[in-house]
């Protein structure tokens, strides 16, 4: 910034001087000269901080997104993934020595189920990755068409679970790649974490002048007041944390995506997500 400043004062003094030389009025042309630089000078000044505080907003903006997303992969690592290494250990002994097991358990089945566990969290955890260097490569994505095969999906994966859609034909934002991952995360954790016989999940895509998004209600526990917390926030703590990745990755996708999260539990059961994005100008 000095650099620039320095040049362009040396610029006006060579230039400006060798214009006004011989003009009549040799001395209040060089007043205003003096003047009109003192101005000009400020406006360069003022340009080039200004544009130097929103790329240091920005790098800080970045910095805050990493430190949040490096401690829920530290919290991964400490709880998920060691908790399911410990099971998988714990069932293997039952493998070796099948009379010590209750007649309720297949250690088999134990262990491929948390080892399957244990490839989802890292194929979450590289997503959560991808998503981070991918911030700003945007592209159009139509909300109704991600939301019908989120929909199609789980109903293959889970029967039982009733679900009812409202939405228009087509809703096109301009938004992170995979946004369509996180809206069929969005209702993926509403049936998993039903917690009921009848799980029920109601999405809706809707517009409201330059905002579009994506509201999921769904009839379970609702989520705990320590994980909304967590997640509005963009932070986590000891006392403050997500159970999983999922939600975490819609936050990060959301966010790339310049749209912002809300969850809400207006009743006695069940919880609200919604997530609205900038509209496309297209």
């Amino acid at each position: 910034m000095a650099l620039i400043y320095a040049a362009f004062g040396f610029l006006w003094v060579a230039t400006s001087d060798s214009l006004v030389e011989g003009l009549p009025n040799h001395e209040l042309i060089q007043t205003a000269k003096g003047w009109l630089f003192v101005g000009l000078s400020a406006l360069l000044v003022y340009a080039l901080v200004n544009r130097s505080q929103s790329k240091l907003n920005r790098t800080s903006e970045q910095l805050e997104s990493t430190l949040a997303h490096t401690s829920v992969l530290h919290r991964i690592l400490r709880h998920d993934i060691r908790n399911a290494c410990t099971a998988i250990l714990g069932y293997a002994e039952l493998v070796e020595s099948k009379g010590d097991a209750g007649s309720n358990i297949d250690p088999v089945e134990a262990i491929q189920v948390r080892a399957n566990r244990l490839v989802e969290v890292s194929d979450e955890v590289a997503l959560l990755r991808t998503v981070e260097l991918a911030e700003g490569n945007e592209v159009d994505v139509d909300l109704s068409c991600a939301v019908a095969d989120a929909v199609e999906d789980l109903e293959m994966e889970y029967p039982e679970v009733q679900v009812s859609v409202a939405s228009p034909e087509s809703l096109v934002v301009r938004a992170h790649p995979a946004l369509p991952r996180s809206l069929a995360e969005l209702l993926d954790n509403a049936v998993v974490h039903a917690d009921c016989d009848e799980p029920e999940v109601h999405v809706g895509v809707w517009q409201l002048g330059e905002v579009a998004g994506v509201t999921v209600t769904d009839n379970g526990p609702g989520i705990p007041d320590a994980e909304r917390d967590a997640l509005l926030s963009g932070s986590e703590t000891p006392l403050s944390h997500t159970s999983g990745v999922g939600l975490w990755l819609v936050r990060a996708i959301v966010d790339a995506s310049g749209g912002s999260l809300d969850i809400s539990k207006p009743k006695a059961h069940g919880t609200v997500v919604t997530v609205s994005l900038p509209r496309t100008g297209s």
